[in-house]
């Protein structure tokens, strides 16, 4: 209590005050502008003290038009000239003096106040950073972003070594008013722009507690696929409030663990919980992160204050014998870029550092190099960085298979916006790619493709589909019923062509008011027998399909996931030659 009323002492005693108030004469549009109230301060940046506990009167900064503006501080305030740099620096003046700090994300840290070594935080007035509130209590109590930590346990095979390690973890849950949305999870190895699992969900008002239930539908988690209520999430079974359990079972092969995954919504104190029961970098950088009032960041580590301990390298190593080069292209090669990896390659973790080398022309700039102890690989980063600014560039992590084969296993953005890229360049990066897939389609060796399909329950209604498909780059998945656009039929992202059978085309039509985006499109002519087409957005995925009536008793869907069909590419030509019986 000495420190605190100390340091309150040394607040008061560094300023000359007058009575708080004043009046802005004019607005403006900066959306800096307002006043940001005081809530915590600290000595050390690591014990913090809440500011309402020392003073009865105001704290408070105000940022005014024409750089001026008022410190205030327990009632008593003074007048201050302020300045804001592009990167968010902002220094505050008064009587010769001088006080540093960083204006971001609606918050203001203060390094210094008026030269002696106290930090403080201030929030901005009415200012709400958590997810747009749609109206439904129970949407919005599960969207928006999470973040807590995941392990592994029953491990054999291939991570037999891994027993009881954990990760931290962050995800967002967007579900939509029709119940229906999509989770995305990524921990210390991915990021939000590569990530860990992407599932499909429903969510329903059932369960054993007031938010219901969230059940997955399908998706993928790491390189295996995740089915109809292989997770079933009912927060009223957790121990503690605003928390979640994930939990399901990974099997691929001889290798298997049980996985448990424990989130809390973006910005919730952990103070219940025991320090074994916490994410591992929940102090060093979570902590400091919404202490600053700051959002997610889209990859862990990322954007960490600098008090907050997180020291890892960006150096390159010094014995790598890894390839590299300037990594310089044009601002436009690296946005295009991302949104080409983002958007456009399904298979981009199957692409290694060479097809990125081809792609952009020029060898990647070389980072570092490390082995990581969680995925028991070595792993490389590059960056190809705009000539234009050099504070933008993709980062991407290459992980090592196979012996000295580099596929791609993260990537994330620097310096700019990827959702304004992929808004700016999609369509563009779709024609270059449609281009040069129909030049390779042109030269690609074909085998001959043949499978029958049944309806579900149904083995007398079945439809016989052959067609050729290239002697490597597609395979089929027999429990899904589609050819994907990969070696490895459960591909994670890839693209896919799926058929499915019924008695009726009506059938096709029973999630139709669950579609988003529908729109008719041409009529389409396969196998001599006329289809409808349409386009549509169906629990997170892009959808063109093509149904018809093959005679009285059987219908048959042609679905394309996540892939275009442009004339003269891969999927255009595989559906061209199909012959249906």
């Amino acid at each position: 209590m000495k420190k605190i009323v100390s340091l309150a002492l040394a607040l008061v005693l560094v300023l000359s005050l007058t009575a708080c108030g004043g009046k802005d004469g004019g607005k403006s549009a900066d959306p800096n502008l307002g006043k940001y109230i005081g809530t915590e301060f600290s000595s050390d940046g690591d014990s913090w003290y809440s500011l309402a506990d020392l003073y009865d009167g105001e704290c408070y900064i105000e940022l005014k038009s024409d750089g001026k503006g008022v410190f205030c501080l327990g009632g008593e305030a003074t007048d201050i000239k302020w300045s804001l740099e592009s990167d968010g620096a902002l220094t505050l003046k008064r009587d010769g003096l001088e006080s540093n700090g960083l204006l971001q994300d609606g918050c203001i840290m203060l390094d210094d106040l008026w030269g002696n070594e106290v930090y403080t935080l201030y929030e901005k007035e009415d200012a709400d950073s958590s997810p747009e509130k749609t109206g439904d209590t129970l949407l919005d109590w599960w969207n928006g972003d999470w973040y807590g930590w995941w392990k592994m346990t029953g491990c054999s095979g291939y991570y037999e070594d891994m027993e009881g390690d954990w990760w931290d973890i962050c995800g967002n849950i967007d579900i939509g008013a029709d119940k229906t949305g999509v989770v995305r999870l990524w921990d210390e190895d991915y990021s939000r722009d590569s990530l860990m699992a992407k599932v499909n969900v429903t969510l329903s008002s059932a369960g054993t507690g007031e938010h219901g239930t969230m059940t997955s539908e399908d998706g993928q988690f790491t390189d295996i696929a995740i089915e109809h209520a292989d997770w079933i999430v009912d927060p009223g079974l957790a121990d503690r409030d605003d928390l979640i359990c994930i939990d399901g079972y990974y099997e691929n092969g001889d290798d298997e663990f049980y996985y448990e995954i424990y989130l809390r919504p973006w910005g919730t104190y952990w103070d219940d919980a025991d320090e074994d029961s916490r994410p591992k970098s929940y102090d060093d950088w979570y902590l400091p992160l919404i202490k600053a009032g700051k959002s997610m960041p889209d990859a862990i580590g990322a954007d960490a204050p600098a008090s907050s301990g997180d020291t890892k390298s960006t150096a390159p190593s010094g014995n790598s014998n890894a390839p590299s080069g300037t990594g310089l292209v044009s601002e436009e090669a690296v946005q295009k870029g991302y949104v080409w990896m983002n958007e456009v390659n399904n298979n981009i973790f199957d692409s290694t550092y060479e097809d990125l080398v081809d792609y952009f022309g020029v060898e990647g700039e070389f980072v570092k190099e490390e082995y990581s102890d969680h995925m028991k690989r070595n792993q490389r980063y590059y960056k190809w960085v705009s000539k234009d600014d050099p504070s933008h560039y993709v980062y991407v992590n290459f992980a090592e298979e196979e012996p000295g084969v580099y596929k791609v296993s993260a990537f994330n953005t620097s310096g700019f916006s990827g959702k304004e890229a992929i808004e700016k360049y999609l369509d563009t990066v779709k024609a270059e790619a449609a281009e040069v897939n129909k030049a390779a389609t042109a030269n690609t060796k074909m085998k001959d493709f043949s499978v029958t399909v049944t309806q579900f329950a149904h083995d007398d209604v079945a439809v016989k589909i052959t067609t050729k498909i290239p002697e490597s780059g597609w395979s089929y998945d027999e429990g899904k019923k589609c050819l994907v656009e990969n070696d490895d039929p459960t591909a994670f992202g890839a693209g896919a062509i799926r058929f499915e059978v019924r008695a009726n085309v009506e059938d096709f039509d029973y999630y139709k008011d669950s579609f988003e985006n529908y729109q008719d499109i041409d009529d389409r002519v396969i196998g001599g027998i006329t289809f409808k087409g349409r386009t549509y957005k169906r629990i997170g995925y892009d959808w063109i399909e093509y149904v018809a009536q093959i005679d009285d008793g059987r219908a048959l869907s042609i679905g394309l996931t996540d892939i275009d069909c442009v004339p003269g590419t891969m999927p255009d030509v595989i559906l061209s030659g199909m012959t249906i019986k």
